[in-house]
């Protein structure tokens, strides 16, 4: 049997795209291809396009095929994606089909429609995306593609909006990029982007849903020092609302008088009430005397940050094979193309007898098998790398510079600065994390020490058999299941927040916390991985140091 994309049921296929069946227990390992989008558009002057698609239940060994049923529709090349060549119409419009096949999977046919001919001189500028698009009232970005056929090489339409809360952000020969604004009406409302170029036009409809408006609360300062006064501002639809406003302390529903005047070392939350409507919480963060003050941001409104991915080796001091992986880590750290992409954390499960073997180690070292089992290249041995929370493994020492190259985020959607001291035998740390996206981060604290003099096995150098950045304690939690530490909250975007976080140090004979250093790793969910929490970005200090928030070109 055949999935065909036709012409005239176009919208029910690109939401039949979109769901994800659970298959029953027979049908577990039946490949099945899935593409984004259907109907391929194409000017009369033809051109290069691509069909997109993925393999569910993949088969070892076997490529996805392609083929077409018309003569015009040449150079099918099958990669990560189909692409192909559309040559050009000098007739009536036409249609003709892209089969994809894999295994036994269902084939898929996806339809290539080609506008007809033009005369000498005519114009034709067509819509090729969505005519109606809709927006939840917080807004966002859409793409609105087009396909003009002129005489003229190179021609580009006028695009204008009838709305100011629509802003054109951008326009190249196939694509308007723009924004829609948040939206603070309680009404749903509509504008529309229109295309023009020489008498012809395309008009494409934004709607946008209703705001359910709220009372917005805000202080002065979020962070503040016991004893320290607070000062709230409450607006509703950007109007200074506050002398209407009530402010209660969320946990107590006690009335708070606005100034507030903290009393203790604590997590405060608080909520407005005006107009028998409901702001959503703020956290204020009351610093104990003692809580370590936090790095001074070198660049407060930038949301450009540098990387600092999390590279985990997996050895033992009785390995024999892992001082080459050390070897190729060392370099990476000493070479100015790559040391400012990572941190690296030891954690060593090859033999509990070990001095630097952690019972955390042997703890990631089940996550990694268990959780990311199905990646390429699993652990089966030691030394072995991973990379960020659920990233394919490099087995061998050979891969480490491609990997880094291949998992490196150049844009990672937040920071973490960090600042961490030792008080009455607890470890405090003071964490911000500042995001230019709205997203739900975790947080996870890791205790390293360094310095630690034991002999490698194989250790052909002397610099190996002491010990850095070895893995002690998580105490933010750990399991064979989740390793992405406590939930730190929601963040909104282009704004931060901080958390000052307590541990009792954990005590062994063996381990000198006079070395001991700390590593912050900040996680967010991702979809390649069913939601698990993938690392955005690490930070690593002493302790009584403290690391900020890194930006790029700082190399």
């Amino acid at each position: 049997m055949r999935r065909f994309f036709a012409l005239f049921t176009l919208i029910a296929l690109l939401l039949s795209a979109c769901e994800v069946e659970t298959p029953t227990p027979n049908e577990q390992s039946k490949p099945e291809i899935s593409v984004i989008g259907g109907i391929i558009t194409m000017p009369a002057s033809g051109g290069d396009a691509e069909i997109k698609f993925g393999i569910l239940n993949p088969v070892d060994g076997v490529q996805l095929e392609a083929t077409s049923d018309v003569e015009w529709i040449t150079d099918i090349t099958v990669s990560g994606s189909v692409t192909f060549s559309v040559e050009r119409n000098h007739a009536e419009q036409r249609i003709g089909i892209v089969t994809l096949r894999y295994a036994d999977a269902e084939e898929v046919s996806v339809a290539v429609q080609q506008n007809e001919a033009l005369a000498s001189g005519d114009v034709r500028l067509t819509i090729t995306s969505e005519r109606k698009t809709s927006f939840e009232a917080e807004g966002g970005k859409g793409v609105v593609t087009y396909i003009l056929e002129c005489d003229e090489e190179g021609a580009m339409p006028d695009v204008t909006t009838d709305q100011e809360w629509i802003t054109i952000d951008n326009v190249t020969s196939d694509k308007v990029e723009y924004s829609v604004a948040r939206s603070n009406i309680e009404e749903r409302r509509s504008g529309h982007i229109t295309l023009s170029f020489s008498g012809k036009s395309a008009e494409a409809t934004i709607e946008q849903k209703a705001a359910e408006l709220v009372p917005v609360l805000t202080a002065n300062s979020t962070i503040v020092t016991m004893g320290d006064t607070i000062t709230f501002s409450v607006s509703y639809a950007n109007e200074d609302v506050t002398s209407d406003a009530t402010i209660y302390d969320y946990y107590t529903n006690a009335v708070v008088e606005n100034p507030y005047t903290t009393q203790e070392a604590a997590e405060r939350v608080f909520y407005a009430m005006y107009n028998n409507r409901r702001s959503k919480v703020l956290t204020i963060n009351i610093l104990p005397d003692y809580a370590p003050a936090l790095p001074v941001d070198s660049n407060p409104e930038s949301y450009d940050f540098n990387q600092r991915m999390l590279i985990v080796d997996h050895t033992g001091v009785t390995c024999g094979y892992c001082p080459n992986m050390k070897s190729t880590l060392k370099s990476l750290e000493e070479d100015s193309n790559y040391n400012y992409k990572f941190n690296i954390v030891y954690a060593y499960s090859f033999n509990q007898s070990e001095m630097c073997y952690s019972q955390a180690s042997y703890t990631f070292w089940q996550y990694y098998k268990e959780i990311c089992k199905t990646s390429y290249m699993p652990l089966t041995g030691y030394p072995s790398a991973t990379f960020n929370f659920c990233r394919n493994f490099a087995a061998a020492p050979g891969n480490m510079q491609t990997k880094i190259n291949e998992y490196w985020n150049e844009n990672p959607s937040a920071s973490v600065a960090l600042a961490a001291t030792i008080h009455n035998d607890k470890l405090v740390v003071n964490t911000e994390v500042k995001s230019a996206v709205a997203q739900n981060i975790h947080l996870a604290i890791w205790v390293l020490e360094d310095d630690i003099y034991a002999r490698q096995s194989g250790g052909y150098e002397e610099w190996m058999h002491t010990h850095h950045s070895v893995l002690r304690d998580c105490p933010t939690g750990i399991s064979k299941s989740d390793i992405s530490g406590i939930d730190f909250g929601y963040i909104l975007e282009n704004s931060s927040k901080s958390k000052i976080v307590e541990f009792d140090l954990v005590k062994n004979g063996e381990w000198n916390s006079d070395n001991f250093k700390v590593i912050a790793v900040i996680s967010s969910p991702n979809e390649e991985f069913d939601n698990r929490y993938e690392v955005i970005d690490t930070s690593m200090c002493d302790i009584d140091g403290t690391s900020p928030h890194e930006y790029k070109n700082i190399n």
